[in-house]
């Protein structure tokens, strides 16, 4: 058993973050300590199956923990690309959830029968060959990275051979890119692209109209688009792309990194355009359909940096979780925690940069409405900094981290009266490094911790072995959830 593997995050990374241009350094260790979180949360999901549905673990559980095993020992990669897709880290938390409920039986044993379903993607994902019986909750069998097929007459489970899905009758190849051709057919996620010109960065988004854990943004979502209307989110979204690299050219590769996949949300009732961050759909941004790119461009922005706040949040404690103080905000009219302000007065201070260079290629009034609204949120962002600044929950990192901010507003010609000059000494972040085939883990920057070992008495080998892996290793709670508002 080696000893815990910590990777520290320099000063000028951890800064990065802070004043919304995160680092290429900084934005692998964001998704690094995601693989760690959701490695974490995955092992403790199998070990609560096979400690209180033991019946359910022989059935299926077993087989499935296995070939996620296999899975990630025969591509790492694919593995943790399935892994990462945002959805997961939803359906994670609500197994947890409802496993430790005092009441899971029906629902917790459902909802945790789709581990069938990533076992059978991060697989095929690693090119390999399963036999698996897939698991379908209300008929739907999940496939993350690879969509979802509906089975009918209320069948609950189909078998997998290989890529070949036997659906009682006919028969599916999974892996197949295209529209379902009927109900029972693979709805595959559709990949929107935008590729600028010149040197700038490329972006590659999935439209997640499917996903039935896309539900985590607090808002309704819209069911499958037709082609045209994933047309029209195409167009939209290279407009948005171009602005975004003509505005912020900087910033494009790190929203690039972050932004994976677009949920469509219904439009509300008054009309007004509606996004969302959850923290646990890393990589998701939800938003309404607009045909404005500069409307969307603000929205990638604003959205990415609760992204990447979320995941500098689940590494380390910015404040006290147990404060209970409420603070007011410019952008919203009910108080909020001092989580919800750190992550919406970052979310704003990422608009600065972009509204201060879209008013410098506007005129006329045009340019007035840019000035306005840049000043707004300069004021807004400000004025929460002014009251940040000694809010006695801050930790030593989320002091220097709300310093850092005040360094971003203040070259943006919003400074926070008095606020002291940021400091950044080399901090600790951790995650499970995940191309280490050892058994590594976590320490957290202010203490070491060390999580609980699977709760089994005498688990098979194979799980044994996965669980090595992971054990050993200090993690955040696993069912904290934060909605992306601010």
């Amino acid at each position: 058993m080696t000893a815990p593997a910590t990777l520290r995050m320099a000063g000028e990374d951890f800064a990065s973050l802070a004043r919304c241009h995160p680092s290429p350094t900084a934005l692998r260790i964001l998704r690094d300590g995601q693989v760690s979180r959701r490695l974490l949360m995955l092992r403790d999901v199998a070990a609560a199956i096979r400690s209180s549905t033991p019946d359910s673990w022989e059935y299926w559980g077993a087989a499935a923990w296995e070939l996620c095993r296999r899975a990630r020992a025969a591509d790492v990669r694919a593995f943790e690309e399935v892994l990462l897709h945002p959805h997961v880290g939803v359906w994670l938390g609500r197994c947890l959830r409802s496993l430790h409920d005092p009441n899971p039986a029906v629902r917790a044993s459902a909802e945790t029968g789709r581990l069938t379903g990533l076992a059978a993607a991060a697989a095929l994902r690693a090119g390999l060959r399963p036999r698996l019986a897939l698991l379908a909750l209300d008929s739907l069998i999940w496939l993350p990275t690879l969509g979802r097929v509906r089975l009918t007459g209320g069948a609950r489970e189909a078998r997998l051979w290989g890529d070949v899905l036997d659906l009682g009758g006919r028969s599916l190849v999974l892996g197949e890119r295209g529209e379902a051709l009927d109900d029972t057919g693979l709805c595959a996620p559709r990949r929107m692209t935008a590729v600028p010109p010149g040197d700038a960065p490329s972006l590659s988004v999935v439209l997640e109209d499917t996903d039935p854990y896309r539900d985590a943004h607090g808002h309704p979502v819209l069911p499958r688009r037709t082609a045209e209307e994933l047309l029209a989110w195409q167009v939209s979204v290279a407009g948005a792309w171009d602005v975004v690299t003509r505005l912020v050219p900087e910033r494009a590769a790190g929203y690039a990194a972050l932004w994976t996949a677009l949920v469509p949300l219904e439009p509300p009732r008054e009309g007004r355009a509606v996004s969302s961050a959850a923290r646990e759909a890393y990589g998701a941004i939800a938003a309404t359909y607009t045909a404005d790119p500069v409307r969307l461009a603000e929205t990638v922005a604003h959205e990415s940096a609760h992204i990447a706040f979320g995941a500098l949040a689940d590494l380390d404690d910015l404040a006290d979780p147990e404060d209970r103080d409420l603070l007011r905000v410019g952008w919203r009219k009910d108080p909020r925690p001092i989580g919800s302000a750190l992550t919406g007065t970052h979310a704003h201070l990422a608009l600065l940069q972009f509204w201060q260079r879209r008013q410098w290629e506007l005129s006329g009034r045009q340019a007035r409405a840019a000035r306005t609204r840049l000043h707004r949120y300069g004021r807004q962002v400000a004025r929460a900094l002014w009251d940040l600044r000694t809010h006695p929950a801050l930790t030593p990192s989320g002091a220097d981290f709300v310093a850092g901010m005040a360094d971003e507003a203040a070259r943006c010609g919003f400074p926070a009266r008095s606020l002291p000059s940021v400091r950044f000494p080399v901090g600790s972040l951790s995650f499970v490094r995940p191309d280490d085939p050892s058994p590594v883990g976590v320490a957290s920057p202010q203490a070491p911790m060390r999580t609980r070992e699977p709760a089994a008495s005498s688990p098979d080998q194979a799980t044994a072995d996965f669980a090595r892996d992971l054990a050993h290793s200090g993690r955040k709670k696993a069912d904290e959830s934060t909605p992306g508002v601010d």
